[in-house]
């Protein structure tokens, strides 16, 4: 009989470095029976699949803004990935949303991303050792992820600094469960809810989620909401996002719920964190011809809900005072709205404006604990072995679990037809 959950592995290609030192990525793919399948790099811990039956239990999708080659992988932008980043003390809040505070190797071939695998079983452990240039302050990580029978993943971060500081470690997820294809449209057809209270906007300021257009802490359709938040002439409707401070002693459990209407996928995400960075990637750019506010699934026709009327003519002005630029020009760069000269090229059609959801847990950072050796008296801290000196290092725990199903019952004969039903 085969296994409910299948876990193999297998060479995605390898990296070079300048000194011609070479090493293979390996990709690790679960699958289990009842649809799901999860692919994980040793390259960043990165995860560049995550596909998910829709209500028919016949057709899946992947649902993760993610890549097909390794040639894709290195040639994005690195806040634009789906791997485990570290990030040390709050992070920074910009326009383009969260920033790490140490620059990415966008561009760069660093060996030192490649992360040591051990398999046990269905269970993948991925650790690393974070060098830094001081004596003795060395990051060590590590990332284990499993996946059950019933279309649950469960992601465990540890990380431990030696010179007692603290790091985060957590994956950034981009998702679209209408498919990673499906863009805007399929952004904007999902029901969101957000287990937080408070949250703080790209201006630092704390607010609470009850004086915003969407509350997502009931389920909201964001095409509705933007509709709806559009015709009372709200300010700061196509930014719906910010840093959420989770409510985690509420009933439900849960710190994020996503549904898609249309395939009727769905999926909750839990986790001991105490934060989260949400937002509907309104911070990309858009992309070429793209036309991005709303689409709603209700049948509404107006041409003022599909695009903004005033803008539409300003372009339509412009288009026609303007000499028409070469194709051969058109296709090297596009300019976001910071005037920002970007390559174009295939790599980057899945992370433009609105394209899908971020969601990024978040940990406080810790106070380390103080050594009481080191502050004994008499007890001179040059005699202490390190990493005893001063303080203890403080070690980072966070888990993460995304459960995927159905967003509404299952007749008794697609009940009976569903994978689910025989485990």
């Amino acid at each position: 009989m085969a296994s409910a959950v299948t876990l193999t592995a297998e060479d995605f290609g390898t990296l070079t470095n300048g000194l011609s030192r070479s090493v293979s990525v390996q990709k690790f793919t679960w699958q289990t029976a009842a649809g799901l399948k999860l692919s994980v790099l040793n390259l960043d811990a990165a995860i560049i699949e995550l596909c998910a039956p829709d209500r028919t239990w016949k057709s899946t999708a992947n649902v993760l803004l993610g890549v097909e080659t390794l040639d894709e992988y290195l040639q994005l932008d690195p806040t634009l990935t789906c791997a485990a980043h570290f990030e040390k003390g709050w992070p920074i809040l910009t326009g383009n949303g969260v920033q790490p505070e140490t620059p990415g190797c966008f561009g760069m071939v660093d060996l030192n991303r490649v992360w040591h695998s051990f398999v046990d079983e269905t269970r993948l452990h991925l650790s690393l050792v974070r060098k830094s240039s001081a004596k003795h302050r060395n990051t060590y990580a590590t990332v284990t992820i499993s996946v059950e029978p019933s279309n649950v993943v469960r992601i465990q971060y540890q990380t431990c600094c030696t010179n007692s500081e603290v790091f985060r470690l957590a994956h950034r997820f981009l998702f679209n469960l209408g498919g990673c294809d499906s863009g805007a449209q399929g952004t904007f057809d999902h029901v969101v809810q957000l287990n937080a209270d408070t949250y703080v906007d790209d201006k630092r300021n704390l607010c609470m989620v009850g004086d915003s257009f969407a509350d997502l802490r009931i389920a909201q359709h964001l095409g509705l909401s933007l509709y709806k938040a559009r015709n009372e002439g709200l300010k700061g409707v196509d930014s719906i996002g910010g840093i959420y401070g989770l409510n985690n002693t509420a009933e439900d459990g849960f710190a994020m719920r996503l549904i898609h209407t249309g395939s009727g996928r769905a999926m909750e995400l839990y986790c001991n964190f105490p934060w989260m960075h949400f937002s509907s990637l309104d911070h990309l750019p858009k992309g070429r011809n793209a036309i991005v506010p709303f689409y709603p699934r209700e049948g509404l026709q107006r041409v003022s809900i599909i695009f903004d009327l005033e803008q539409f003519i300003l372009s339509v002005v412009s288009g026609t005072e303007e000499t028409k630029a070469s194709n051969e020009d058109q296709d090297k760069a596009q300019t976001n709205d910071s005037g920002v000269q970007q390559e174009v090229s295939t790599y980057s059609r899945k992370y433009i404006m609105n394209d899908g959801f971020l969601l990024h847990p978040l940990a406080c950072p810790f106070r380390s604990v103080e050594n009481p050796k080191a502050t004994a008296p008499g007890t001179p801290d040059t005699q202490l072995p390190y990493p005893c000196r001063g303080q203890t290092p403080v070690p980072f725990i966070g888990n993460v679990t995304l459960k995927f199903g159905i967003c509404k019952p299952l007749s008794p004969q697609e009940d009976a037809q569903s994978p689910l039903a025989s485990n």
